[in-house]
């Protein structure tokens, strides 16, 4: 990553007749795939696309820190999403959609403030999911949609002490007169010895209109390294009684998605996942996963309460590295949903994508 160090010789940053330095590092990814869908309209019609990649959202980032002295520095992290087809904002209207935060580090761990990923969200793509979180949404939708993937407004702090590392949020709903409503509150543990991984983690999120309706996610996942593989395995219980999973959980232009679900009706969700890895050469990675879920009191808000439902999907990822920054790679993933779960899909009952692409990081 580009390195730039710049001298700030603002008031206060001036001590001894020294001046203060920041380490400010510019970095980013650009991830684009050629992807075909079996179905991707209410018709079902078959669609050829130009989209963000299979593995990473394209984005653009400015990360720094101070030496304060005494092992503890001050840090900051901007970081914006964009679409790398069209060069547009992933978030229309909202520069640091991705992270906006500033903090300080020590021995302690790291306290921070602003816009920042969960810390379950961090235990998924960081420790246990075996797509890292896939960015297709038909792929996507489990791990994202019970993390809810970012917050702002948040206080958090995460630390490691030998092999186990702590995360703990607390994002403020900013409604007057309720501390409650739109809150938001998670924590998670991590322990890895050796090859063996175990973490596990809490999330709840209240509504911005109703202090009773909220939802609320668990996780317990492990993973295991064999050699040149590594497996993964866990599971997710979520209960929501504020209408938002429908629209976490359903693709993009799917009529859950766009009509989100109907507040004070409990949705329940029991969702599995397995997957693993494998490094076959210093260049090629293979990975392959399923995501599996049943769900009781599925609604939308222009359809009512829908029943129940149950929705998988299976994906296998080839990667090729071209070098340490640039990687070629493949993708199928196959989608299906049955009875209320229909309405997280588009068209059909099933979708099918395959697609090809390129990432580079710097």
């Amino acid at each position: 990553m580009k390195k730039i160090t710049l001298l700030l010789a603002a008031a206060g940053l001036v001590s001894g007749g020294a001046m203060a330095q920041t380490n400010v590092t510019i970095y980013g990814i650009v991830d684009t795939s050629i992807r075909y869908l079996s179905s991707d309209n209410a018709a079902g019609q078959k669609n050829f696309i130009v989209t963000n990649g299979a593995i990473s959202n394209s984005r653009l980032g400015f990360k720094g820190s101070e030496d304060l002295g005494g092992g503890l520095k001050a840090i900051f992290r901007l970081e914006s999403g964009f679409n790398s087809d069209t060069g547009g904002m992933s978030s229309p209207g909202v520069l640091f959609n991705r992270h906006s935060y500033v903090g300080l580090k020590g021995s302690f761990g790291q306290i921070t403030v602003g816009r920042q990923q969960t810390p379950l969200f961090d235990l998924m793509a960081d420790y246990f999911d075996p797509l890292t979180v896939g960015n297709y949404d038909q792929n996507a939708w489990m791990p994202a949609g019970a993390t809810l993937v970012r917050n702002s407004n948040m206080l958090k702090y995460y630390g490691t002490f030998g092999g186990l590392a702590a995360g703990v949020s607390y994002a403020a709903g900013e409604q007057a007169g309720s501390v409650r409503r739109g809150s938001q509150i998670g924590g998670t543990l991590a322990y890895t010895a050796g090859p063996f991984a175990i973490g596990g983690g809490f999330q709840q999120t209240v509504s911005p209109t109703n202090s009773d309706w909220k939802d609320t996610a668990y996780n317990l996942s492990l993973s295991y390294t064999l050699g040149a593989a590594k497996l993964f395995g866990g599971y997710y219980r979520i209960k929501d009684s504020t209408g938002t999973t429908p629209a976490y959980f359903g693709v993009s232009n799917s009529v859950a998605a766009m009509n989100g679900g109907i507040g004070g009706v409990e949705r329940k969700d029991n969702a599995y996942f397995l997957g693993a890895t494998f490094q076959a050469t210093p260049a090629w990675s293979l990975t392959a996963a399923g995501y599996y879920d049943k769900s009781k009191n599925v609604t939308v808000a222009t359809l009512g309460n829908l029943g129940d439902g149950t929705r998988y999907a299976l994906v296998g990822v080839a990667e090729y590295a071209l070098s340490k920054r640039t990687q070629v790679y493949g993708t199928v993933d196959y989608n299906k949903a049955k009875n209320a779960a229909l309405s997280e899909l588009v068209g059909k009952d099933s979708v099918t994508g395959v697609a090809v692409g390129i990432r580079h990081i710097f």
